[in-house]
């Protein structure tokens, strides 16, 4: 045995040079790389079909988390419309004057509002209601004994709040969309009516347009809210379409002669036992052609690659290892916090390509970061100017019935002598601090806090005499309304230092508590001193910053806590002109949204 393979071995040296690095090369090297690219090749080809499956689950994904969107935006808006007293009153008051009725469906605007807002999505809103003195219009439509007996109704009735989804008619138009169907009751139970919320055909149109294959959109398994087939019925879908169970399924499917992949996203929708299903339908034939036409050019390229000289493949490899070693240490460098990167990796191929990505990549994860920073600093800001002036305000809370008590001393002492100016100042000095300290988060009614205002001007009278008058006048209905406490003090402090103090003859404040565009604004005037226009544009940038070293920080801290409480639509704004006015408005949300209660005369003794 040994002898024979010497002899095999001798055999092969004594061959041409030529011919023996032919022999080993097609041995040792051609052969098995042809036999390893033939298994290659089956393998990609199954892993391309693998991958075009996934492609199609995630942008199934995107499209579910894109629809989910959209039904969480529809409930919230059903959920404004809870206990809504101006719709409480149009559903179960008994009309008998036909203008009277009109009134009311003008003065209701909230299906306009939420309509403009949520308008991308929302295609119309209207109610059903058991009103038979109603005269019924495409908003508010009477519900007839046929309508009672129709499913919809009856389960939604049956759901007592909770969500129905329904395919049928907008009243307003000539066309079906997915509908979220609501029963509203008040809060004694008393029904209200169905609310339904249409969403526009065209959003589900819109999500699935770019797809290029036959797309459904189901609700419950039966009904067909989009239909975007070229090749399929509906009809021949739906023996394949299974439960309502949540989640994502994948399977080959026959239609005919041809075979498809359906791939099907259920999505439960919210508070309610309907679910929507996003189907699907990719040619598997086309799959295959795709991954064909993919791994024909694979294996050329293969067989040219396997025909090209060693020495050229050696001289090609040495360059591409080097180069992409660079990128994984630069890539290296990245994952540990270091974004400092070579400025280019040479070259024009498509590791500089995804080089040039990773330094975009890299660039806009830096902004991100910043921009994360900056929103971070100017929350946490807010919040330490907050605890700011919670502490400043707990600090000067140190022992108030000492001071409640001294000053109750002096008032005592001061009646008893006859005192009676003075009297009347220390009693009102009194409920100033008790308001100052027991001021916090909790807010006052606006009655309470002009009161508070009231005791302030008074005070100063008794300090500049007849040079100082004042009007306050509270509208009656926002008498009772709850607000920040001390946001108005502090403005008129500010009329009288800079622009009353320093005015000869008489000066007034004119203060006004009024609804405006359903909104709520506290107007402050005087006819002080006023300010030039440059000393006002310094004053108006700095209301979002504690400025002018400390001169009109009340107002820069009531315009951040009123933004802070309610919002960034909310604030103070201020007109001056020289010589002649300013203006002080402070604007806040509308009677109902800051709530309220009929306002009680405070006791002064």
């Amino acid at each position: 045995m040994t002898q024979r393979v010497k002899s095999y071995f001798n055999r092969i040296l004594g061959i041409k040079l030529r011919y023996r690095m032919l022999l080993v090369y097609m041995i040792g090297g051609a052969l098995p790389i042809i036999l390893i690219g033939m298994y290659l090749v089956h393998g990609m080809s199954r892993i391309l079909i693998d991958q075009a499956k996934n492609v199609e689950v995630s942008e199934m994904e995107m499209v579910r988390r894109q629809a989910e969107e959209i039904m969480s935006t529809v409930s919230t808006v059903t959920k404004y419309f809870y206990f809504d007293e101006q719709l409480e009153e149009i559903s179960l008051k008994r009309y008998t004057d036909y203008q009277d009725m009109v009134r009311d469906y003008r003065d209701f605007t909230s299906f306009l509002d939420y309509g403009r807002y949520y308008n991308s999505t929302i295609a119309w809103m209207n109610l059903y209601m058991k009103n038979p003195t109603i005269v019924e219009n495409s908003r508010f439509i009477q519900v007839t004994g046929e309508m009672e007996e129709e499913d919809w109704y009856k389960s939604v009735s049956r759901k007592n709040g909770g969500a129905l989804w329904h395919f049928h008619p907008v009243p307003a138009a000539d066309y079906n969309a997915l509908s979220m169907l609501r029963m509203l009751k008040t809060r004694k139970g008393e029904e209200v009516g169905v609310l339904a919320v249409y969403i526009r055909p065209e959003r589900f149109h819109t999500l699935l347009q770019d797809r290029n294959c036959d797309t459904f959109v189901l609700l419950n398994g039966e009904t067909v809210v989009v239909d975007l087939g070229d090749e399929i019925e509906p009809e021949q879908i739906k023996e394949y379409v299974t439960g309502g169970e949540n989640g994502q399924s994948q399977k080959n499917i026959f239609l005919g002669n041809q075979e498809y992949v359906m791939t099907c996203e259920t999505i439960p929708l919210i508070e309610s036992q309907d679910f929507l299903q996003i189907l699907s339908f990719k040619s598997y034939h086309d799959i295959l052609r795709e991954v064909g036409s993919q791994t024909a050019g694979s294996a050329a390229i293969f067989m040219v690659s396997a025909v090209l000289s060693i020495t050229i493949i050696l001289l090609f490899s040495h360059s591409f290892s080097s180069r992409v070693e660079n990128f994984r240490a630069q890539m290296q460098k990245a994952a540990e916090g270091n974004f400092q990167l070579e400025e280019k990796l040479g070259g024009s191929d498509e590791i500089s390509d995804l080089y040039d990505y990773l330094g975009t990549m890299i660039f806009q994860i830096q902004r991100l970061l910043a921009e994360i920073y900056r929103e971070r600093l100017h929350a946490e800001r807010l919040t330490i100017q907050q605890k700011d002036a919670e502490f400043k305000m707990l600090a000067s809370q140190i022992n108030p019935h000492f001071l409640y008590n001294t000053l109750e001393t002096i008032r005592m002492r001061a009646r008893k002598s006859r005192q009676y100016d003075i009297e009347e100042l220390v009693r009102m000095l009194a409920k100033i601090m008790r308001s100052t300290l027991q001021a916090g988060s909790s807010e006052v009614a606006i009655q309470s806090e002009a009161e508070l205002v009231e005791h302030y001007l008074k005070i100063q009278q008794y300090r500049f005499g007849e040079r100082i008058q004042y009007h306050i006048h509270v509208e009656e209905d926002l008498k009772g309304v709850f607000i920040l406490p001390l946001i108005m003090q502090p403005i008129v402090e500010n009329s009288i230092i800079h622009g009353l103090e320093g005015k000869e003859g008489v000066g007034t404040i004119d203060i006004r508590i009024a609804g405006q565009d359903g909104k709520t604004a506290i107007t402050i005037g005087d006819d002080g001193l006023g300010m030039n226009t440059e000393k006002l544009e310094r004053l108006r940038r700095g209301l979002n910053s504690y400025s002018e070293n400390g001169r009109h920080i009340g107002v820069s801290n009531v315009h951040q806590r009123v933004k802070l409480k309610y919002g960034d639509d909310y604030g103070v704004t201020i007109d001056s002109v020289e010589g002649s006015y300013t203006k002080v408005e402070i604007l806040l949300p509308g009677a109902a949204e800051l709530g309220g209660k009929v306002y009680a005369q405070s006791n002064d003794n």
